[in-house]
C-alpha cells in the first residue's frame, strides 16, 4: 500500500508544513515552528496529537487536528483493507501515468526495504500502522520523550524508554530491577512480548516464505489487535530469507541493494505484485467481515442495539444527550466497518491513563491564569443516594472549573479542627500564592474551620456559599404559615396525581404534551418553588384534567375523598390566587439563585451583592410597601444573608464594579469602605504597592484618567468587571491587580450536580491499594468530563432539545413531600377507597329502590326536597 500522499495525490499534510530538505524527510510545522523528522506522516501525527513518537502541537487549530486524525485513520483503513481484500503488500505501488515518477518510488521503496529500514528493529512501520506497544499499558510516561517510564504497579521510574521498562515487568534481570507487583498475567504477557530481547536476534518463523517483502500477524483476536498487547508485525525480505536471521556485513548489504535495484528495472513493465501470507484465523475474520457488508443495516436496527445497550448496563437515558456519546457515534460511522471495540482492560488501564493526561493538560492552561486572578476553592458538600455525606473540591478560575478530589465527609463534617486540616492541605496542594477564597457551607462547623483557615493563611479568605444560604433562605421562607398552607396543598396534587398511574399518564398525555409537573432545581427547596411555579404554567391543563370524562368516568379516584379535595383545590381560583401571591413574593429570591447558578460565563462574585439588594427592594414593592406584608420576609433574608451583607469580598466586589458604582443608586455605606481597604490589605502581601493601591482609590471612585474616557463609560456594563479592570485599569497599576483577584471569582461552592455521582455507578469500597487508585482515577474523569461538557454547552448555548426524562431516585431527595406518600398517607387512601367502594354500593342499592318507587308511583315531597339540595350543594362546588 502506497503512503497516504501517494503518487499523483498531494498528501493534504503539506498544507500545514514545509519541506526543509530534499527527500522531505525534515518537515517545519506551520504553526508551531518545530522541525518533525519522519517525513509527511510524522508531521500529521504531531499535527493529530498522536501520542508515542512525536511531540503535540499545541498551536495547530482544533480543525485541522480533527482533519489529521481523519486522515490518518483512513491511512490505516487502506493499509487493513489491503491486506485483507487485494492481497498485496505495503510496497505495491499505484499505476501512475508518470512513469518515471513511479519508477523512481519504486526504487527509493526497495532501497529502504533492503536496508532494513521497514524491519521491526526500529518500529517505524510499526508505528506508521497504528500499532502502540503494549508496554504502555501498565506505565506513565514522565517526560516529553518518553525515557522515563513510571511503573503503575511498584511506581518505581524506569529509564530508559519502553524497552527496558519492559524488561522490567517482564522480570529479565541484567540492566532493571524487575518488578515484583505486577500481576502474572501481565508478567507473562510482557515476558511474550520480549523474547527475541532476551535471545537478541528475531526469533525463526517456519513459515516464513519466499518472495518480497511480506507481513505476518501473530494474532487476529480482535481484542488483541486494538489492544496492541499482541498486536507484532513480522516483516520478512528476500535478503532475511537467503541469510537467515544472523546479522550480516555491510558489503553483503550493498550488494543485496544492487540486486534488488536490478529487479526492480527488470521487473518494471511487469508491475511486482506482493502476496502476504495469511493465516487460516486472518481468512475467517475477513469473511466474517465481508458477510457482515453484504447486510443491508436500518436505522431501525441501529437504534435497537443502542437501547439494548443502555437498558442492559443500566446507563442512564439522559446520556444520549452526551456531546461525548453523540461523538462518539459520529467518529464510530465514519470509521466503517471492522471497528472492534477495544477491551475492557484497555478502558480501565491505557485510555483511563490517557484521560487524565488531556485533564491535566487543561490544568496547566488554567494554572497559567492563576498569576492574574488567582483561584478559588470550592467546598461542595451533598448526599449521594446511598446516604453518605460527600464533599468535593474544585478548584475555578475564569478559564473553567476543575474537580481536584472527593472525599467521604461522615466525620469530617462535624469535627471543625479535621475539616480545617483537611481544607489547609488542599491549600497547599493549589499553592496559597494561587488562592483567593476557600467556599464552604455556612454551618456553624464550617465557620469555625474557615476562621481557622483565615488565621493562619493571611492572605485569602473563607466565604460562606451564597447559594446555601439563599437555600437557608427559601426553608425559613417555606416555613411562614401562609406560604406553608400554599406549597402543602400543592403537594398534594402532586402526591395525588404521581400515585395514581393512569392519571398521570392521562394528563401527560392530553394535557401537558408529555410534560411533568414536577421540576428539579439545584437544591431541595429551591426545586419546591420551582415546582409550585410549574403547576401555576399548568393550571388550565389541570383543570381540564379534573373536568374531563376519564376523571369523572373512574370508579375510584374521582369519587375518593383525597380525590374531591384535589379537584375541589384545582377549580378553586382562592387557591391559584395564593399560588400566585407566593410566587411573586419569592421570585426575586429565586432570581438570585438563577443568576449565581445558572448565570453562564459571568462570574457571579461581583454581582451577588447587588442581586440581594435588588431581592429585597423588589419584594417590598411587590407587597406595596406595607411592612406588615413584606416584614416576614426581610426578617428571614437579613438573618441568612447577613454574613453574605458584611463579608469584606462581597462588598469590595460590590464596590469595585463598575456596573454599580457608578449608578446613582450606589450604596456608598461605611462597611462597603471597610469591607474594600481590608480586602487590599489581606489581598495584597507587599505593603508599599497596598499603600500605592488606596491612594488610586479616590481616581476610580471620581473616573478620572483611564476610567473616565468614553470607551470606558460606553463599556461599564457591557464588558465583564474583571475585564474591563484589565482594559481600563493602567493607569492604576496596583489597584487593578487587587481590582481583577477580586472580581474573576464565583461565590458558590455547588459545581457537581448529584446524578453526576460515580458513587452510585462503581462499588466505592475498594480495599486493594488498586483498587482505590482505580477509582480515585475514575472519579478524577468523570467528574473533570462533566464539568467540561457543560462548560462547551454554556459557550455553544447548547440546546438539549426536549426535557429528560425525570430522575425519580435524585427527585426522592429534591422533592420527598411532592412525590412520595407517607404509610399514615397510604393508610388513610386505602380507607376512603374502602369508603367509595361502600358508598357507589349503597348508591346503587338506593338507585335501584328509587326506581322501584317510580314505577310504583309513590314520589312523595321528601323525594322532590333532596334534589333541591343536591342541586345547591352541586352549585356550591362549581
Amino acid at each position: 500500500m502506497a503512503p497516504p500522499g501517494s503518487i499523483g495525490v498531494v498528501d493534504p499534510g503539506w498544507e500545514h508544513g514545509v519541506a526543509q530538505d530534499e527527500r522531505k524527510k525534515k518537515v517545519k510545522c506551520n504553526y508551531c515552528g518545530k522541525i518533525v523528522s519522519g517525513g509527511i506522516y510524522r508531521l500529521k501525527q504531531h499535527l493529530a496529537r498522536v501520542s508515542g513518537e512525536v511531540t503535540y502541537c499545541d498551536k495547530s487549530p482544533e480543525e485541522v487536528c480533527l482533519r489529521m486524525k481523519e486522515n490518518l485513520v483512513r491511512s490505516t483503513r487502506k493499509l487493513r483493507q489491503s491486506e485483507d481484500n487485494s492481497g498485496q503488500s505495503c510496497s505495491s505501488f499505484h499505476l501512475s501515468n508518470n512513469d518515471d515518477e513511479a519508477e523512481e518510488e519504486e526504487r527509493r521503496c526497495w532501497s529502504r526495504r533492503s536496508k532494513g529500514k521497514l524491519g521491526l528493529s526500529d518500529g517505524s512501520l510499526l508505528r506508521s500502522s497504528g500499532y502502540i506497544d503494549p508496554g504502555w499499558e501498565h506505565g506513565v510516561a514522565q517526560d516529553e520523550r518518553k525515557k522515563k517510564v513510571k511503573c503503575n504497579y511498584c511506581n518505581k521510574i524506569v529509564s530508559g524508554g519502553i524497552n527496558r521498562f519492559k524488561q522490567h515487568l517482564a522480570r529479565i534481570p541484567g540492566e532493571v530491577a524487575p518488578c515484583k507487583n505486577a500481576p502474572e498475567e501481565v508478567y507473562v504477557k510482557i515476558k511474550e512480548n520480549m523474547k527475541w530481547h532476551r535471545a537478541g536476534k528475531r526469533q525463526n518463523r517456519p513459515d516464513d516464505q519466499m518472495g518480497a517483502l511480506t507481513f505476518r500477524t501473530v494474532s487476529q483476536d480482535p481484542e488483541q489487535e486494538e489492544d496492541g498487547a499482541d498486536h507484532d508485525f513480522y516483516p520478512i525480505s528476500q535478503d532475511r530469507l537467503m541469510l537467515g536471521n544472523g546479522r550480516f556485513s555491510k558489503d553483503k548489504r550493498k550488494s543485496l541493494d544492487s540486486m534488488n535495484m536490478r529487479s526492480v528495472s527488470e521487473a518494471k513493465p511487469k508491475r511486482v505484485r506482493m502476496i502476504p501470507f495469511q493465516s487460516p484465523s486472518s481468512s475467517k475474520q475477513r469473511r466474517l467481515y465481508s458477510s457482515c457488508s453484504n447486510r443491508v443495516v436500518s436505522r431501525k436496527d441501529v437504534t435497537s442495539s443502542i437501547s439494548k445497550f443502555f437498558h442492559h448496563v443500566g446507563v442512564p437515558t439522559e446520556a444520549a444527550n452526551s456531546l461525548y456519546f453523540q461523538k462518539m457515534i459520529e467518529l464510530i460511522g465514519m470509521y466503517g466497518e471492522g471497528f472492534v471495540v477495544p477491551s475492557s482492560h484497555l478502558f480501565s488501564g491505557r485510555l483511563l491513563q490517557d484521560e487524565i493526561s488531556t485533564i491535566k493538560s487543561y490544568l496547566r492552561e488554567y494554572r497559567s491564569s492563576w498569576l492574574v486572578t488567582g483561584c478559588s476553592i470550592m467546598a461542595d458538600t451533598w448526599t449521594n443516594t446511598e446516604g453518605k455525606r460527600m464533599i468535593s473540591f474544585l478548584v475555578s478560575c475564569p478559564r473553567g472549573v476543575f474537580f481536584h478530589s472527593s472525599i467521604d465527609a461522615a466525620d469530617i463534617i462535624e469535627d471543625a479542627l479535621s475539616l480545617f486540616k483537611c481544607l489547609d492541605k488542599l491549600v497547599d496542594d493549589i499553592g496559597e500564592e494561587n488562592v483567593v477564597q476557600v467556599i464552604t457551607q455556612n454551618t456553624a462547623i464550617c465557620r469555625s474551620a474557615g476562621k481557622l483557615l483565615e488565621e493562619k493563611r493571611k492572605n485569602m479568605y473563607w466565604t460562606p456559599c451564597a447559594m446555601h444560604c439563599t437555600e437557608l433562605v427559601l426553608e425559613d421562607i417555606s416555613k411562614l404559615e401562609f406560604v406553608s398552607e400554599c406549597l402543602e396543598k400543592a403537594q398534594r396534587i402532586t402526591r395525588f396525581i404521581y400515585n395514581q398511574t393512569w392519571l398521570l399518564n392521562l394528563m401527560k398525555n392530553e394535557f401537558t404534551q408529555g410534560l411533568d409537573l414536577l421540576r428539579p432545581a439545584a437544591m431541595r427547596h429551591a426545586s419546591g418553588f420551582t415546582t409550585l411555579q410549574s403547576l401555576m404554567d399548568h393550571k388550565a391543563s389541570l383543570r381540564g384534567l379534573f373536568q374531563s370524562d376519564g376523571w369523572i368516568l373512574s370508579q375510584t379516584a374521582a369519587k375518593s375523598e383525597e380525590g374531591r379535595e384535589v379537584e375541589k383545590m384545582v377549580s378553586s381560583a382562592a387557591f391559584w390566587k395564593k399560588v400566585q401571591y407566593v410566587l411573586k413574593s419569592v421570585d426575586p429570591v429565586m432570581q438570585v439563585i438563577h443568576m449565581i447558578n445558572d448565570g453562564g460565563d459571568r462570574l457571579s462574585l461581583p454581582y451577588a451583592y447587588g442581586y440581594m439588594c435588588c431581592a429585597k427592594m423588589a419584594i417590598k414593592s411587590i407587597n406595596g410597601d406595607d411592612a406588615r406584608k413584606y416584614g416576614p420576609f426581610w426578617r428571614v433574608i437579613e438573618y441568612r444573608w447577613n454574613p453574605l451583607f458584611h463579608h469584606p469580598l462581597y462588598v469590595a466586589a460590590y464596590f469595585f464594579n463598575p456596573a454599580y458604582k457608578y449608578r446613582p443608586d450606589f450604596m456608598a455605606q461605611s462597611e462597603v469602605v471597610r469591607g474594600v481597604n481590608e480586602c487590599i490589605v489581606r489581598l495584597e502581601p507587599d505593603n508599599t504597592r497596598r499603600i500605592t493601591a488606596l491612594m488610586q482609590i479616590p481616581e476610580y471612585t471620581s473616573a478620572k484618567a483611564d476610567f473616565g474616557t468614553d470607551i470606558a463609560i460606553g463599556t461599564r456594563t457591557e464588558l465583564d468587571p474583571a475585564a474591563w479592570w484589565q482594559q481600563h485599569g493602567m493607569s492604576c497599576l496596583e489597584l487593578q491587580r487587587v481590582a481583577v483577584r477580586i472580581l474573576s471569582h464565583t461565590c458558590s461552592s455547588v459545581g457537581c450536580e448529584p446524578k453526576w455521582s460515580v458513587y452510585d455507578q462503581v462499588n466505592s469500597q475498594c480495599q486493594s491499594r488498586f483498587g482505590k487508585k482505580s477509582m480515585k482515577d475514575l472519579t478524577y474523569v468523570h467528574y473533570n468530563l462533566r464539568l467540561r461538557e457543560k462548560q462547551l454547552k454554556r459557550r455553544l448555548q447548547h440546546d438539549d432539545g426536549p426535557p429528560p426524562t425525570l430522575n425519580y431516585a435524585m427527585l426522592d431527595r429534591l422533592l420527598p413531600d411532592w412525590l412520595v406518600t407517607s404509610e399514615k398517607d397510604e393508610e388513610e387512601t386505602l380507607q376512603v377507597e374502602e369508603r367509595a367502594e361502600n358508598e357507589d354500593h349503597e348508591d346503587d342499592e338506593e338507585e335501584e329502590e328509587n326506581c322501584y318507587n317510580m314505577e310504583s308511583g309513590n314520589v312523595d315531597g321528601e323525594g322532590e326536597d333532596n334534589l333541591d339540595i343536591y342541586g345547591e350543594d352541586l352549585s356550591d362546588d362549581d
